[in-house]
């Protein structure tokens, strides 16, 4: 597989394990984005599905949260099928991390979801700060995730605290996860650049793709505050960029999108995105 920068519609409909993702997204030089489509949010125009919006602003990768595995509803289209037709794109979908996982939830991390999802090209195991959901949680949903696929997992976890150290980080990639979100800078309390820039090196030190996620409501902030929080991640030396889904209508601000991707790209990179036809 080639860098991610340099892929159209059909490299992305083939199927790649782990290993080939992992390496076109670390080719890419700290140059590409991913965003959140909530699946249950209605479009913010009902003649296209936020991810289509979001493509044409220029992402790279789609992650699809909060979705019923077993309907796989996706609002605006058929199923998650029919959404990765729609988009060209590679699309992700996100499992939550329960503290109880025998509870019979469509939209949680388990073997009977995931499953259901041989449509997906990744995963992303996400962890909220909740009674019950510990980094040993977290830890035994990946395990059993990772023995059932060779596509690519991410993690997400989440910390009312802000960061966590920057080994916690690691260990997720050491017991099976190909890439770990860490709060952009400035995305939450105490996410200097320091801190931001460890937790980074401490992933990519032990062979993960390290992530920044810009997924506290600023996804939904003004053009400039987006594009000096793309900065910092890029100086912190991330491999990719996420973009959560509270800027308006179940996904990023698109024009935040756009702002974000012309700092850490320039145009080249954002309007060839932007422009590539599905057919090529």
């Amino acid at each position: 597989m080639q860098r991610i920068l340099n892929c159209r519609t059909h490299d992305f409909a083939k199927p790649a394990a782990a290993s080939e993702l992992v390496q076109a997204i670390v080719a890419s030089e700290g140059r590409v984005i991913m965003a959140e489509v909530a699946a249950g949010a209605s479009p913010l125009y009902g003649e296209v599905t936020n991810g289509e919006l979001l493509c044409a602003f220029g992402c790279d990768l789609l992650l699809v949260k909060g979705m019923n595995c077993r309907t796989q509803a996706i609002q605006g289209c058929e199923n998650l099928a029919h959404f990765k037709a729609l988009t060209g794109r590679l699309i992700g979908v996100s499992m939550e991390v329960l503290a109880d996982p025998s509870l019979d939830d469509p939209r949680a991390c388990n073997l009977n979801n995931l499953a259901l999802l041989q449509e997906a090209d990744f995963y992303c195991l996400t962890a909220y700060d909740k009674p019950g959901v510990t980094t040993e949680r977290v830890i035994d949903a990946l395990r059993q995730i990772r023995a059932m696929t060779d596509k690519m997992i991410l993690v997400a976890k989440f910390y009312a605290s802000g960061l966590a150290e920057p080994q916690e980080y690691a260990r997720y990639v050491l017991e099976g996860a190909d890439g770990v979100m860490i709060p952009a800078p400035a995305s939450c309390r105490g996410a200097s650049e320091e801190k931001v820039a460890c937790a980074l090196a401490a992933v990519q030190a032990v062979g993960g793709v390290g992530i920044t996620t810009l997924s506290s409501s600023q996804e939904g902030a003004d053009e400039d505050t987006v594009r000096q929080i793309a900065l910092a991640s890029k100086r912190c030396g991330a491999d990719m960029y996420n973009f959560g889904d509270a800027g308006v209508a179940g996904m990023a601000d698109p024009q935040a999108l756009y702002a974000f991707s012309m700092a850490v790209r320039g145009r080249r990179h954002t309007w060839v995105r932007m422009a590539a036809s599905l057919a090529r």
